[in-house]
């Protein structure tokens, strides 16, 4: 069984990983300025992060660090979105 240490840090490295996906796949639509993989790519992290939600409760992570978790994820997507 896993330490809860060891499972906050996969998840924090999680959330990592899903900003720096998100801002790369964001540089490259505002290179190539296609809206259809900006939709396209919104739809399948919306996905994958739902998938990402859905294996944290099976873990038995509970649902207020779920919740902080995401609005933390939205809020440095947001903030990175609108300053860049």
């Amino acid at each position: 069984m896993m330490h809860n240490w060891t499972m906050y840090l996969n998840m924090a490295i999680g959330t990592v990983g899903i900003i720096l996906v998100f801002l790369g796949l964001f540089e490259f639509v505002n290179l190539v300025e296609d809206i259809k993989g900006l939709i396209l790519i919104l739809v399948g992290l919306t996905i994958i992060i739902h998938y990402v939600y859905h294996l944290e409760k099976k873990a038995g992570i509970s649902n207020k660090i779920i919740w902080v978790r995401a609005i933390i994820l939205i809020l440095v997507i947001y903030l990175v979105y609108y300053f860049l």
